[in-house]
C-alpha cells in the first residue's frame, strides 16, 4: 500500500479548485501514436494467464526476477505475500476490479509482463471510465514492451475505458508509479522499483505524464540539535496546547479496534485525494494484518482533539527491505535473517498520514512529523523517506521541506486518452 501525505485544502469536487482529485487531464491521443511506437509484434506472443491459479501467479513473478535479478539494487517482494496479494480469492482488493494478466514470451522465454484492469469503484467514484495497468516488467526491446502495452490497451478499451493509466498495482492504495529519478539505492517498503529504461520503453508507446509523486529524504540523527526540528517541536508543542490536543501510540493489544478507527481516519483525509479509491473495510483489515508483523508502535501516531475524537493518523514503517533476502523467499533460511535482522533497521519511510476535514491547516501534520522523527531516533534510526506526496500538493511539500526534508526520488504515473 502506497500513498500519500494529506493535509490538502478542504475542497469539494464540483468546484474548479479540486485539483488533488481530480482524474488526469489533457493526456497524449492513442491514435496517431509517435513514430516511435513498434507495430511490428513478430516473433513476440503475449498470453493471458489466470491468477486464480497458483502456478500462474508463480510464472507471472518469476518475471521481475529473471529481468530484475542481476541488478543490486532490486529486492523482490516478499513472495508469499505477492502470492496471496494476487489471488483473487484471498485479496478483498480485487472484489471490484476486472482484471486480465498477461505474459510476453520470445523463442520460448518469458520476457515480460503486465496486468490490465478496470476499477468500477474508482469509475464510480469519479465519474469517469478509465482502465488502468500494472505490474510492468519488460526485458530492454521496444517491440516486446509495446506489444504489451498495445494489447492492455485494447482490453481495458474493449471494456469501454477512455483513458488508460499506470503503472498501479492496483490503485493508490497499494505501490504506484514508476521510478524515474535516483536508481542509486534499493527501494524502501512498499515502494516500486525497475530499470532506468522502462521510462523510454513506455513513452515510446505514446503515453505522457498524468502525475509525479515525489519522496523526500530526512536526517534525524541530530534531534533536537537540528535548528529545524527544535523549531517544528516547539511550535508542534503550542499548537497541542492551544487546541487541546493529545498524541498516542496504538494498543496493539485492541489491535482490531485501533484498526477500525484508523479506517474511518483514512477514507475521510484521502477521499478528496487524486487516485483515490474508498478502502472496503475488509481490505483495510487486510493490509493492516499484513503490516501488523512489522508495526512499531512508537512510529504511529493517532491525534485525538480535547474530546477524545480521533482526528488525524500517521504510519511509519521500518524499513524491513534492509534485511529482507534479495530474492523474497523466506524458506528455508530467509525468515532466520528477518527475525534476526529487524532490531538492526536504521531507517523508515512515513508511510501514511492524514488529517480529516474541519482540522488541517492547524500544524498537526507537523506535530505528527516531529514526533515520529524523535521517535525513530530513540529507536536508533537515523531517518528515511517521507511520501509519496503529490508533485503539485504545495501545501504539504512545503512543511516537509521546512521540516528538514529534501526531495530524493520521483515516480512519474503515465496516461494515454483513448477517446
Amino acid at each position: 500500500m502506497a500513498t500519500q501525505l494529506n493535509p490538502t485544502p478542504d475542497l469539494t469536487p464540483d468546484t474548479d479548485d479540486y485539483r488533488f482529485g481530480a482524474p488526469p487531464k489533457d493526456l497524449p491521443k492513442l491514435n496517431p501514436g509517435p513514430d516511435t511506437r513498434v507495430r511490428d509484434r513478430s516473433g513476440v506472443r503475449i498470453e493471458t494467464i489466470d491468477l486464480s491459479r497458483r502456478a500462474d501467479r508463480k510464472r507471472f513473478l518469476d518475471v521481475a526476477d529473471a529481468i530484475q535479478g542481476d541488478d543490486p539494487n532490486f529486492i523482490s517482494p516478499l513472495r508469499m505475500e505477492r502470492m496471496k496479494f494476487l489471488d483473487p480469492k484471498h485479496n478483498p482488493a480485487l472484489a471490484g476490479i476486472e482484471l486480465q494478466a498477461m505474459i510476453a514470451v520470445e523463442h520460448g522465454r518469458d520476457v515480460g509482463r503486465i496486468t490490465a484492469h478496470i476499477d468500477r469503484t474508482y469509475d464510480t467514484y469519479h465519474s469517469v471510465k478509465a482502465g488502468w495497468f500494472g505490474f510492468f516488467e519488460c526485458i530492454d526491446d521496444t517491440k516486446v514492451a509495446h506489444a504489451l502495452l498495445d494489447d492492455a490497451v485494447s482490453w481495458v478499451k474493449a471494456r469501454g475505458a477512455k483513458e488508460i493509466i499506470g503503472p498501479n498495482n492496483f490503485t493508490t492504495n497499494h505501490q504506484v508509479g514508476l521510478l524515474v529519478e535516483n536508481f542509486d539505492r534499493p527501494p524502501f517498503v512498499e515502494m516500486t522499483y525497475n530499470p532506468k529504461y522502462y521510462e523510454a520503453l513506455i513513452t515510446s508507446y505514446g503515453f505522457g505524464r498524468a502525475k509525479d509523486l515525489l519522496t523526500w529524504w530526512i536526517d534525524v540523527t541530530k534531534g533536537l540539535d537540528d535548528p529545524k526540528m527544535k523549531r517544528y517541536h516547539d511550535v508542534a508543542e503550542k499548537v497541542k496546547k492551544r487546541y487541546g490536543l493529545r498524541l498516542r501510540h496504538p494498543d496493539l493489544s485492541k489491535f482490531e479496534e485501533e484498526v477500525g478507527k484508523i479506517f474511518h481516519l483514512y477514507n475521510a483525509s484521502w477521499q478528496k485525494n487524486w487516485g483515490f479509491v474508498p478502502v472496503s473495510e475488509s481490505e483495510f483489515k487486510t493490509i493492516a494484518a499484513d503490516l501488523k508483523q512489522i508495526i512499531v508502535p512508537p512510529l504511529v501516531q493517532i491525534v485525538e482533539d480535547k474530546h477524545g475524537k480521533p482526528v488525524a493518523f500517521s504510519v511509519c514503517l521500518p524499513n524491513v527491505f534492509e534485511v529482507m533476502p534479495k530474492n523474497g523467499r523466506l524458506f528455508p533460511f530467509g525468515w532466520w535473517k528477518l527475525l534476526t535482522g529487524m532490531k538492526k533497521i536504521k531507517y523508515a519511510r512515513l508511510f501514511v498520514l492524514g488529517v480529516i476535514p474541519g482540522y488541517r491547516q492547524r500544524g498537526i501534520e507537523g506535530i505528527m512529523c516531529i514526533a515520529t522523527a524523535l521517535e525513530a531516533g530513540k529507536l536508533g534510526m537515523r531517518g528515511g523517506e517521507i511520501g509519496w506526496t503529490l508533485e503539485d500538493n504545495l501545501p504539504v511539500n512545503r512543511v516537509v521541506e521546512t521540516f528538514g526534508g529534501h526531495l530524493d526520488r520521483r515516480y512519474r504515473v503515465h496516461g494515454i486518452d483513448l477517446s
